[in-house]
């Protein structure tokens, strides 16, 4: 899955979710080490993201305008629900965004806010499954920025004196 394609899914369940709410860093406790809650943190896009995103504001658009024919998409003031059959798969993905070693910094913070809110929605409407499978993501997030954080302690600081490149063995020539 592209990175770009990680982000912009993360946003997307982080807007489903609702709004930012202080749930999920009273979970977090005190930690300095969690990513910024703040959306701000994975907005500045590339130019390939810019380009789909600016194709797809086109063309919700084309969509919403009433003599288009399209439908007309009005926006209502109510909660979008969070049906488990729909968040059991999205949480799987967030798993895979979050824990994947390849995967970039700004995706793994993008699917921790997500996450994050998620926490939030799902506490505010008692889904108890839906508590446990974020609260366990969420640990699992704060296990492995811990353990990355002490594994580039250890190697930085390992030993300054060793060589960072395997040198190549010496070879004499001896003539007769």
């Amino acid at each position: 899955m592209p990175t770009w394609s990680q982000i912009d899914f993360s946003r997307f369940l982080a807007s489903w979710a609702g709004q930012d709410c202080s749930c999920p860093r009273q979970l977090g406790g005190d930690d300095t080490n969690e990513p910024d809650t703040n959306l701000g943190l994975f907005l500045e896009d590339s130019d390939e993201i810019g380009a789909v995103t600016e194709e797809m504001d086109r063309l919700t658009m084309r969509i919403e305008k009433p003599g288009s024919n399209g439908v007309h998409l009005e926006s209502k003031g109510s909660r979008i629900p969070l049906p488990w059959e729909l968040l059991q798969p999205a949480l799987r993905i967030l798993r895979h965004c979050l824990l994947a070693p390849l995967n970039s910094q700004d995706a793994k913070d993008a699917a921790s806010v997500a996450v994050r809110r998620l926490y939030a929605r799902a506490s505010h409407d008692l889904v108890p499954q839906a508590i446990l499978a974020t609260q366990s993501l969420i640990q699992l997030d704060k296990r492995t920025r811990e353990a990355a954080k002490t594994a580039a302690a250890a190697n930085s600081s390992s030993n300054a004196n060793t060589p960072s490149k395997a040198k190549k063995p010496d070879v004499f020539f001896v003539s007769k």
